[in-house]
């Protein structure tokens, strides 16, 4: 297994917010999560362990919950040091020996107030941990260097290529890094050497592996470094916005019936048509009704819906609830009705129904109440104008083709139905098979 520490711990005080820096908000989420989705998202990570302020564990636990971090396997208390804290971190993965973790495993240390980490980052320092049983993320010094020798001048000039500059992550098998703390303990390091994983091996005569790094890895440590995050995420947004469009959204929120929902993708991108399944929770991972964890092609709020020919909602209770309260997904079902397509299954065609948007449709029976002057049908599937309904999860199959015939050709619906060896009933079936 491939665990990573994040440090959660300290109190930030240098960026002056009131609140510890890995806890402040930028753009409504919190350093943490932003820096504990980069570990989300990458496929070398099995697991994430976060070592906790303990004023904010509470805080931490509701932040996971929201932003759906589904790897972070253990939360732990900080100590009262940076190294305590790292210590603290490794301890509880060495308690868990023989039963979660092995001495076989890796584990690596990022700063929970560090979400300027890049996937190729993270991947160049797993790829030389793999290899070499440790690396650190490394960047040649592209500043100039001088030496100080007062407070406020220098004659000292430094050479900067005979420099580099390392960062997190850092990582190490974790047999190694055991190794490593168990050494410096008996040589009284802990207490004389500044608090850093890397400063023990140098004490210790060990080579450091130095892995892909680049200038935009900085850890956040002042108020200036908070603007520059919040323009950061901002610019990523908005590139995302630029590129991201398709022919169909999939709205998903937490709680949406899974099958409601990728049955439509499945057979839309078997039309050959670009579906974007689109989250309206502020986070890529969706968590369905069933606690499948969905990790969305994009956020709602970064498509560009110029040329989206279609929206789509899915049922689920919950996720109909959620779909419900969002102001985009309202906007945009007034917006579509006007000249495209909208289509909703289950309970969502009473999201339409409140709108004012249908004179007949289907709906979930539990739903039938909020329907309001909309005619109801007991049927699978109808057609009003520009808006499809289906009644539930034992129609998404045939709703999704009525969605294929009208985007794309009644050819395309044959094409899939044999394919897929979908028939009506199973009576056809039999007949079929005579």
């Amino acid at each position: 297994m491939n665990t990573v520490i994040i440090l959660a711990g300290g109190t930030g005080t240098r960026v002056g917010a009131g609140r510890p820096k890995q806890f402040i908000e930028v753009l409504g989420k919190p350093v943490l999560a932003y820096t504990c989705e980069i570990f989300q998202k990458n496929k070398n990570i099995d697991a994430i362990e976060i070592v906790c302020h303990h004023d904010w564990v509470d805080y931490c636990r509701d932040m996971v919950n929201k932003y759906c971090i589904s790897k972070v396997k253990w939360i732990v208390l900080g100590g009262e040091t940076f190294q305590d804290s790292v210590m603290n971190g490794v301890k509880h993965l060495e308690e868990l020996l023989g039963k979660e973790t092995s001495l076989d495993d890796y584990v690596f240390i990022q700063y929970g107030g560090a979400p300027f980490t890049s996937q190729k980052i993270v991947d160049a320092v797993a790829e030389m941990t793999f290899e070499r049983g440790s690396a650190v993320t490394a960047t040649p010094c592209y500043q100039l260097l001088s030496e100080r020798t007062t407070d406020t001048t220098s004659d000292v000039w430094c050479d900067r290529d005979k420099y580099i500059q390392i960062a997190c992550p850092y990582g190490f098998k974790f047999s190694y890094l055991l190794d490593i703390y168990k050494r410096s303990a008996e040589q009284g390091l802990l207490e004389t050497i500044e608090p850093h994983t890397t400063s023990l091996m140098y004490a210790l005569g060990e080579t450091i592996n130095y892995a892909y790094g680049d200038q935009t890895n900085i850890k956040i440590t002042t108020a200036e470094d908070i603007e520059m995050f919040e323009g950061y995420v901002m610019a990523d947004q908005k590139r995302e916005k630029e590129s991201v469009t398709g022919d169909v959204v999939v709205f998903l929120a937490d709680g949406f019936e899974e099958c409601e929902g990728l049955i439509v993708v499945d057979l839309l991108r078997r039309a050959g048509l670009k579906v974007l399944m689109a989250s309206i929770m502020g986070r890529r991972d969706v968590k369905s009704s069933r606690d499948i964890l969905i990790h969305a092609d994009c956020l709602a709020e970064n498509v560009a819906y110029e040329k989206v020919r279609m929206i789509v909602l899915p049922g689920g209770r919950t996720g109909t609830e959620n779909l419900a309260a969002s102001e985009l997904v309202k906007d945009r079902c007034l917006e579509f009705a006007k000249d495209r397509y909208v289509a909703a299954v289950c309970a969502a065609p009473s999201i339409l129904a409140q709108l004012g948007l249908m004179k007949q449709a289907t709906v979930h029976p539990d739903f039938a109440g909020a329907m309001r002057e909309a005619e109801v049908l007991n049927e699978s599937v109808v057609v009003d104008g520009n808006i499809i309904t289906g009644q539930g999860l034992g129609a998404t199959m045939p709703f999704a083709l009525v969605l294929v015939k009208i985007l794309a050709n009644a050819n395309k619906v044959e094409e899939i139905r044999k394919a897929i060896c979908y028939y009506d009933d199973y009576c056809e079936m039999q007949r079929e098979q005579k």
